[in-house]
C-alpha cells in the first residue's frame, strides 16, 4: 500500500472492522483475540463466525510455525521499542487450508505508554506475495471516499501539511503543490493566527484544547471562508501527526442570519401588532368623540376648526396603526383573484404623477396573465412604498423598471430562503438606477422606524409596511442592492388557488334607523364601551353593556329573544368574540353579530367568513357612522 492509503487504513479503522476487505484483529499479548472484524471470522471460520475469545497463535497459526511466530511477535514488541512491525505467515483458513498472509501489526498505548493490545491489520496474498484484488479494490474505495468528502482534510506534521485531499484546493484555490509542505498557519486568516497557535502549542505540549473550533481561511484570491476545524491526532510513519476536517460554514451562517434575521422581524412584528392593538382601542375613543363633537357644534363654532384638526391628527394616526399591523400582519386584508400584470397597469399612470418627472418608469409585463390572491388596495401600497423608496434614492433623476413574470421556486431556492415553498409564484420586480445600499443598511430595509433619510423625511414605515403586506399574502419580498450600482426588490406572491372575501362597510351613513333595538356590547376596553353604548343610546337603543364574551352569553341566554344585535370584539380575555358567538347562536340561531377588532390574524379571517352570513365586521379604530351603517345593513338584510 501506499503511504497515503496507509493513513487511511489506521484513520479508518471502526469503519474496516465493520466493511474492510482486510482481516482485522485486536489481540492481546497472550494471543487471545479481543475484537476481530466481521471479514476475519468469515474466512477464518465460516459465515456468521466469531473468533473473538479464541487464541491467535493456537488456533489460527500453523503448529510447525507456531513457537517462532509467537516469539518474533513479542521480541518485535518488546525488544526492538517499535510500535508497529510486519510480518509474513500463513493462516489456517476455514476446512483447514492453510494460506499465505501478509500482516501490519500496530500496538495500542494506554496514556503511560503500556501495550493494551495489538492490532494486527492483514491480507491473504499469493504466491508472489502480492496482494489480493480485494484489497486493491478496497484501498481505491477509501481513496474515493477521501477524494470525494464535501470537507477539506488534511494531515500535518510539526506544523507542516503533508496530505491534502482534492476539496482542499477547491475550498481554497490553491493547487496541491502549494499547499504540501506548506505551513498551515500561512492559509489561517490573520485574525485567527494567534489562536491556532496557541491551539497547536498547547495540544503538542499535552494540554487540553477544544478538538472543534471555527477560524476564517485565506484564499489564493485574498478573500476568506469561515470554516470549522475538526482536529484528530494520529501517527504518521511513527511520528505524531495531526488530521484535520475542515468543513465550509459560509452556507450555514447565511441560513443561520436569515433564521435570526426573520426571528428579530417577528418579535417585532409582535410588539408592533400588541402597541397597535392598544393604541387602535384609544384611537377609537379620541375619533369617536371628535366625531360626536362636530355633530353638536355650529359650523362658526371657535372650537369646530381646533376639533377639525384633532379629527385630522386622529385619521393620520389610524393610517399609521394600520401600517403597523400591515407589517406585523395583523390587519385584516380583504383578496380576490387578481391578474399581477393589471395590478401594475392601473397604478403606473398615478405612481408616475407622484414619482415626477425626472424618473422614466418602464414596464415589462409578463405575455401571460399571473393570477394571484390578493388585496388589491395593498398591491397598490406594494408599488408606491417601493417606487417611492427609488425615487428617494434618485435625487438627479432616474430609471426604475417595473417587471413581472411567473417563476417557479425550486427546492434549491427554498432552502436558501426558508419562508419559501416549492410551486409557482407571480414575481414582480423593481429595479432602479439609484445610488444603491450597503450590506449593513440591507439588513435592516424592512424593519419599521428604520430609515436612512432623517427624522424628519418619514416614519419609516414604508418597507415594513410592504415586508407585512407580502408576508400576510404568504409571499417573500427579497432586495439587492450595491452602492453605486442602483437596488432591485422582488416580491414572491403564490399563484392563486382561493379566494377570502369580507363584505366592506360604507365610510359614510345617514343615523335615520328610526326603530329602537335591544343591543348588546360586549367590548374589554371601558372607554370603547361607553362610547359606543353612548352613540347608539343617542340614537334611541336600548344598550346593556359586557366587559367579556362570557358575559355577553350569559346576557343573552337569560332572555334570547328580547336581544335584537350583538356587538362583540374580536379580541377579548375570558372568551373572545367568535367564541361567544358560536355559545350565542347555540340559543338564538338567527342572531345577527357586528364583530369589530384591529388587531386579527388569518384565523380571525376564517372565522369572519364562517359568520359570513347575517354579521358584519368593523377594523378599529371605525366612526360611528361605520357602526350605524353596519346596523342599518343587518336590519335591512332582515327585513
Amino acid at each position: 500500500m501506499t503511504g497515503h492509503d496507509s493513513v487511511l487504513s489506521y484513520i479508518s479503522v471502526e469503519e474496516l472492522l465493520r466493511h474492510s476487505d482486510q482481516l482485522l484483529v485486536f489481540i492481546a499479548r497472550t494471543g487471545r483475540i479481543i475484537l476481530s472484524g466481521s471479514l476475519a471470522s468469515r474466512l477464518l471460520r465460516g459465515e456468521d463466525a466469531d473468533i473473538a475469545g479464541g487464541n491467535w497463535f493456537g488456533d489460527f497459526v500453523p503448529e510447525d510455525l507456531r513457537d517462532e511466530v509467537r516469539k518474533e511477535f513479542l521480541d518485535l514488541l518488546s525488544s526492538s521499542g517499535e510500535e508497529t512491525f510486519r510480518q509474513d505467515y500463513p493462516l489456517i483458513a476455514d476446512q483447514g487450508r492453510q494460506r499465505p498472509a501478509t500482516f501490519q501489526s500496530r500496538a495500542m498505548t494506554d496514556e503511560d505508554g503500556i501495550v493494551m493490545c495489538v492490532l494486527v491489520s492483514g491480507h491473504f496474498t499469493d504466491a508472489s506475495g502480492s496482494p489480493r484484488k480485494e484489497i486493491i479494490r478496497d484501498a481505491e474505495l477509501y481513496r474515493i471516499m477521501v477524494e470525494h468528502s464535501n470537507d477539506s482534510m488534511i494531515i500535518h506534521r510539526d506544523g507542516l501539511i503533508i496530505f491534502a485531499n482534492r476539496v482542499s484546493t477547491e475550498l481554497t484555490g490553491y493547487s496541491m503543490d502549494e499547499l504540501i509542505g506548506n505551513s498551515v498557519l500561512n492559509f489561517v486568516s490573520p485574525e485567527y493566527e494567534a489562536l491556532v497557535l496557541r491551539n497547536m502549542t498547547n495540544r503538542i505540549s499535552g494540554k487540553e484544547v477544544p478538538s472543534i473550533y471555527n477560524i476564517d481561511v485565506l484564499k489564493k484570491d485574498g478573500g476568506t471562508i469561515p470554516v470549522e476545524l475538526n482536529v484528530s491526532p494520529i501517527k504518521y510513519e511513527e511520528d505524531r501527526a495531526y488530521m484535520v476536517l475542515i468543513r465550509d460554514l459560509s452556507e450555514r451562517l447565511v441560513l443561520e442570519d436569515q433564521l435570526r434575521q426573520a426571528q428579530k422581524m417577528e418579535a417585532v412584528g409582535q410588539l408592533a401588532g400588541g402597541v397597535a392593538h392598544d393604541f387602535n382601542n384609544i384611537l377609537q375613543v379620541i375619533n369617536g368623540y371628535t366625531e360626536l363633537a362636530v355633530t353638536v357644534l355650529e359650523e362658526d363654532h371657535p372650537v369646530r376648526e381646533m376639533i377639525d384638526q384633532i379629527s385630522s391628527a386622529g385619521a393620520r394616526a389610524g393610517e399609521l396603526v394600520r401600517q403597523l399591523l400591515l407589517f406585523s400582519r395583523n390587519q385584516v386584508i380583504v383578496t380576490s383573484i387578481l391578474d399581477l400584470n393589471q395590478i401594475v397597469t392601473e397604478h403606473l399612470s398615478m405612481l408616475k404623477r407622484v414619482i415626477g418627472e425626472d424618473i422614466v418608469i418602464d414596464h415589462e409585463p409578463s405575455p401571460e396573465p399571473i393570477y394571484v390572491n390578493a388585496d388589491h388596495s395593498m398591491m397598490g401600497q406594494i408599488l408606491l412604498n417601493i417606487c417611492l423608496n427609488s425615487r428617494d434614492a434618485m435625487p438627479q433623476g432616474g430609471k426604475i423598471l417595473v417587471r413581472t413574470e411567473k417563476q417557479y421556486l425550486n427546492s434549491e431556492f427554498c432552502e436558501s430562503n426558508p419562508s419559501a415553498s416549492p410551486g409557482y409564484y407571480g414575481t414582480l420586480s423593481i429595479s432602479d438606477s439609484g445610488h444603491g445600499m450597503d450590506e449593513e443598511t440591507l439588513e435592516r430595509i424592512f424593519e419599521p422606524f428604520f430609515s436612512t433619510k432623517g427624522i424628519t423625511a418619514g416614519t419609516g414605515l414604508g418597507l415594513s409596511t410592504v415586508y407585512g403586506i407580502v408576508t400576510q399574502h404568504d409571499g417573500l419580498i427579497k432586495a439587492e442592492s450595491e452602492p453605486g450600482n442602483g437596488s432591485v426588490f422582488s416580491v414572491y406572491l403564490p399563484v392563486a388557488d382561493r379566494s377570502i372575501e369580507i363584505e366592506e362597510i360604507p365610510q359614510e351613513y345617514e343615523m335615520e334607523d328610526a326603530s329602537s333595538r335591544t343591543i348588546i356590547i360586549a367590548e374589554d376596553d371601558e372607554s370603547v364601551r361607553n362610547l359606543a353604548c353612548e352613540v347608539l343610546t343617542e340614537a334611541g337603543h336600548e344598550v346593556i353593556t359586557a366587559a367579556d364574551g362570557e358575559e355577553a352569553v350569559v346576557l343573552v341566554t337569560d332572555s334570547p329573544d328580547s336581544v335584537d344585535l350583538v356587538i362583540l370584539d374580536a379580541v377579548m380575555p375570558v372568551m373572545n368574540g367568535f367564541m361567544a358567538a358560536d355559545r350565542i347562536r347555540e340559543v338564538r340561531p338567527d342572531m345577527p353579530f357586528i364583530f369589530c377588532s384591529g388587531y386579527s390574524r388569518e384565523k380571525s379571517i376564517r372565522d369572519i367568513q364562517r359568520f359570513s352570513e347575517n354579521s358584519r365586521f368593523l377594523l378599529k379604530p371605525y366612526s360611528m357612522s361605520q357602526l350605524l351603517a353596519a346596523m342599518g345593513d343587518l336590519f335591512t338584510d332582515r327585513s
